[in-house]
């Protein structure tokens, strides 16, 4: 397990989380990841997200209202980068937090390139599924 430092563009927030991405990452072909282009990795611990700063800046995609699925996408209200997502899903395994693996600082090229991808259905609602197809994420 490591600790992460994250923080968006403008630098208006700051968060650590506590996971590996060794562990493997998730990228979803559902609708809001396909246009967001989501790559995240998901905390053994969902509280193992810690706010450094910024909490006043932090804006959130409405999607749990608009389709019933408990998820909150957050992001930083003033230059728009996406930050984690946290939600509560029962075949996902219940309350989860992700990261959006971009957001991460100093993280180097080559463990990137090395962290497993799980391809979500997302699409279907059946992000323990491996989507279809890939290419496109």
């Amino acid at each position: 397990m490591k600790t992460y430092r994250g923080s968006c563009f403008c630098g208006a927030v700051a968060f650590e989380a506590d996971g590996d991405l060794a562990d493997g990452t998730m990228r979803c072909n559902c609708r809001f990841c396909r246009k967001m282009r989501y790559w995240e990795m998901r905390l053994p611990d969902a509280d193992g997200l810690r706010v450094l700063r910024g909490a006043d800046a932090l804006g959130e995609t409405p999607r749990a209202e608009a389709d019933g699925v408990d998820m909150h996408h957050k992001f930083c209200g003033r230059c728009g980068t996406r930050l984690w997502t946290t939600g509560n899903i029962e075949e996902m395994g219940g309350r989860f937090t992700m990261v959006f693996i971009p957001a991460l600082d100093d993280v180097p090229e080559a463990e990137l390139i090395a962290a497993p991808v799980f391809h979500a259905d997302g699409a279907h609602d059946a992000w323990w599924d491996e989507a279809p197809e890939t290419r496109h994420l």
